[in-house]
């Protein structure tokens, strides 16, 4: 009963991260395609060429890899928390 418990946690724990890693892309394209839609909108509302959207783009691409790297960077300490703990209730074992 007790092992049955652990691996539907252990199910549940690998979809969820099956989920956080499914967004990555939308993590990029999201900040990329809106600063493009904003920045064409605002092209368009002050007559300008593309100066605009080209700027929004380039804000786009920095927020979507800093968001990749913020993922990065919380899924190093995770996986540290993980192996930690691990640790800590083999030595607890002994």
């Amino acid at each position: 009963m007790i092992r049955m418990a652990k691996e539907d946690n252990q199910k549940k724990k690998f979809s969820l991260k099956g989920i956080g890693l499914a967004t990555l892309g939308w993590e990029i394209a999201l900040p990329i395609f809106g600063g493009v839609v904003f920045g064409h909108y605002l092209d368009r509302l002050t007559k300008t060429t593309y100066m605009f959207t080209l700027s929004f783009l380039g804000l786009g691409v920095f927020i979507g890899y800093y968001n990749i790297f913020k993922r990065i960077q919380i899924e190093i300490l995770r996986k540290n928390l993980m192996q930690q703990n691990k640790k800590e209730e083999e030595s607890q074992k002994q």
